[in-house]
């Protein structure tokens, strides 16, 4: 097995991935690895009562910022937000993606997650991965229909305020939501680093791991 590893990361929207695994993804650049991000939708969405909470520009935008600060690459597909749907041509996007940069790790929201995109983008995501020899799930909302029992863990006692720093890209959202982000990730991160030994970690439900 190779030292470097080739990590695709499959998300539904633009700050998906730093809620899932930021930690873990600036770890693995620090480390040389090289983490590709593939964005489904444009991240743009609308309150029950009609007020634009984010518009496709300002996320895109945002994304960029939080991959500048983390160190991956990212493309965005721009579909709608909130409507996704499972279709063959977006695991065949997500097959090229792994025959192109030879993945070797993938990255994906936890099925279990009550976000109707959440759910959509792992089921995408694990459709394409027959040849991938490890499949981590995150989990990304405190929502969930299963509790949530990670079985893999990644250190990020060093790399918690990179993950806070690219959380802080994401303006709005993080105005709206930075707080109950913040305690939310501080008591999970904390927990899950105290099941193995260190100050934070961040967990995972594996599908598959080779070793």
């Amino acid at each position: 097995m190779s030292t470097r590893r080739s990590v695709l990361c499959v998300i539904a929207h633009a700050d998906d991935l730093e809620l899932m695994a930021g930690g873990t993804v600036a770890k693995w650049v620090a480390e040389g690895d090289a983490v590709h991000v593939l964005t489904i939708s444009n991240g743009a969405w609308t309150a029950p009562d009609g007020a634009v909470m984010r518009d496709a520009q300002e996320a895109l935008a945002e994304e960029r910022r939080a991959a500048a600060a983390l160190g991956y690459t990212v493309e965005n597909l721009g579909l709608p937000a909130i409507d996704l749907k499972f279709e063959d041509r977006l695991v065949v996007e997500v097959l090229r993606r792994i025959e192109a940069r030879r993945v070797d790790t993938l990255l994906c929201p936890w099925e279990r997650d009550v976000h109707h995109d959440h759910e959509v983008v792992s089921r995408i995501a694990v459709a394409a991965t027959r040849r991938v020899p490890r499949v981590l799930r995150g989990q990304i909302n405190y929502y969930v229909r299963k509790f949530f029992r990670p079985n893999v863990f990644v250190d990020i006692s060093a790399t918690w305020p990179k993950k806070i720093e690219a959380l802080q890209c994401y303006g709005k959202q993080w105005e709206r939501a930075g707080k109950d982000w913040y305690g939310f990730l501080d008591e999970t991160t904390r927990y899950s680093g105290r099941m193995v030994g260190v100050e934070r970690a961040e967990g995972f439900v594996s599908s598959k791991i080779l070793l």
